[in-house]
């Protein structure tokens, strides 16, 4: 509904095996990742080096150099937005084996998956306490779910622009394009999370009911 990913088909699940994962990534890859250091990440590759090292694919690479480009770029996503850890620079390794087979990987449901991932990072984040302790998943997915279910804070939403003329409706914009053009929902931006969590205090159980009710009736008329 937001993302366009499937929610329908082969459960991402299965044991993660930690040992090697460097080596397998390599081989995905084609190419050596950094050397291993103390302050190495283990969950993953860093975005800053996928970033530089498959920025621009070379104009005459084969078909092989090119496989390799296609799967970074399909990583790079999974580690900016999808499966966001808590550090926000890391693409995971845990979901190479389901990127191996390319005629198999569209088969999985992928939006399940980022669904449950951010049930655990939302979990995960409640119980931190460091200082710059940060939250991990698809936060754009949980930002596009407050937009559409609560109107504390939510935007004011403007005319959005014109999508082009594409073939399908699976080159459709999802509904999440309706928060394309929007405006701040409060006049200094400073002032967001304040006044926010003063729109919070002042919910009271009726209120409650009335915004669940006048929620129900947009997403009937935006569906």
């Amino acid at each position: 509904m937001f993302l366009g990913v499937h929610i329908s088909g082969r459960p991402v699940i299965g044991l993660c095996n930690a040992t090697s994962w460097r080596g397998r990534v390599e081989v995905f890859l084609g190419r050596e990742l950094p050397p291993e250091t103390s302050s190495s990440r283990t969950s993953g590759v860093l975005i800053s080096w996928f970033r530089n090292h498959f920025g621009q694919c070379p104009v005459n690479a084969d078909d092989q150099i090119v496989t390799y480009y296609c799967i970074a770029w399909v990583m790079h996503p999974f580690g900016c937005v999808l499966f966001l850890d808590g550090t926000g620079d890391t693409a995971p390794w845990m979901y190479v084996p389901y990127h191996t087979d390319w005629d198999t990987t569209g088969g999985y449901s992928w939006g399940s998956a980022v669904l449950g991932y951010l049930y655990r990072q939302l979990c995960e984040a409640c119980r931190r306490t460091l200082q710059n302790a940060s939250i991990g998943g698809c936060v754009y997915l949980l930002q596009l779910w407050m937009w559409s279910r609560l109107l504390v804070g939510r935007p004011t939403v403007k005319e959005p622009r014109e999508w082009f003329n594409v073939p399908g409706l699976r080159r459709r914009p999802t509904y999440a394009y309706l928060w394309d053009q929007v405006k701040g929902p409060f006049a200094r931006n400073k002032r967001d999370y304040i006044e926010f969590a003063n729109e919070i205090d002042t919910l009271t159980p009726g209120l409650v009911s009335l915004l669940n009710l006048s929620c129900f009736f947009s997403a009937v008329i935006t569906t």
